[in-house]
């Protein structure tokens, strides 16, 4: 079995369990966030439009390292072989999801690319968890010890659902540039913009606040829906140059400043 999640965090909580014997197979970190940016070219190896759309979010991370470009790239393209093989060698795949939308997203992604000879099996842990996050479940929220009463509880794909996830993959690849969002259990999409709003009120509150605080006062604000920080980071440089608010400095010292008219 090969247990396929998104995000580091759910990734190293289910690895912990495989190393101590409370789920078997392997595991994969999807290192794309599907939850935003275009997904014309998601399902592809080598992916141009993603690439880009990453690579313009990273050049605006403060905390980003000088080669995480490129370490995204080689870890996108080693889960991307992961899957190839898995395929090929008729592994099953297991994919741990709650109700964020890169979760849904990856699995109606892997619904769509999966042979139908491969079994594809689902953990939904909103329908078995308790969230610290009302309304809101990612599998990143939870260690080994909540994530271990899930083991053993995943649910097989029928062939009609799987065909429901890939048709609904085919009109998100079609639907451009965005942000998607989960209400009421279905996806949504949102303008880029669309929580720029929330980090104006932040700053307006505070006058000047370095840029880690806004952002994650911001996150906290956006009560939801998960936003992370890399993308609303990139969202400051944007509000900086249209002339919204002024940025200071550079790296973690950075600083955000309101304009007074």
């Amino acid at each position: 079995m090969l247990h396929v999640v998104a995000g580091s965090n759910a990734a190293g909580s289910l690895q912990a369990l495989v190393a101590a014997g409370r789920l078997t197979g392997t595991v994969l970190d999807w290192p794309d966030e599907l939850g935003n940016g275009p997904l014309a070219d998601a399902d592809q190896v080598d992916p141009q439009l993603r690439t880009a759309h990453w690579l313009r979010l990273l050049q605006a991370y403060p905390l980003a390292g000088a080669d995480w470009d490129e370490a995204w790239q080689r870890a996108r393209a080693a889960a991307c072989r992961a899957l190839l093989q898995a395929w090929e060698q008729g592994t099953p795949l297991t994919v741990w999801l709650g109700n964020q939308a890169g979760e849904v997203l990856l699995l109606c992604m892997l619904a769509a690319q999966c042979p139908a000879t491969s079994e594809l099996w689902v953990v939904d842990v909103s329908q078995h968890l308790d969230t610290p996050r009302p309304g809101l479940w990612a599998v990143g929220l939870y260690g080994p010890a909540d994530l271990a009463t899930l083991a053993g509880r995943a649910r097989r794909l029928a062939a009609g659902e799987r065909q429901a996830l890939a048709a609904e993959w085919a009109r998100w690849q079609d639907a451009g540039d965005g942000v998607r969002e989960v209400h009421d259990g279905a996806l949504q999409g949102r303008p880029l913009s669309c929580y720029d709003s929330v980090l104006l009120e932040v700053l307006a509150r505070h006058g000047s606040i370095s840029a880690a605080r806004l952002v994650g006062e911001a996150m906290g604000g956006i009560g939801h829906a998960f936003v992370g920080d890399v993308f609303l980071f990139w969202r400051l440089q944007g509000l900086a140059g249209r002339g919204l608010l002024r940025l200071v400095g550079a790296g973690r010292a950075c600083r955000v400043e309101a304009i007074r008219p």
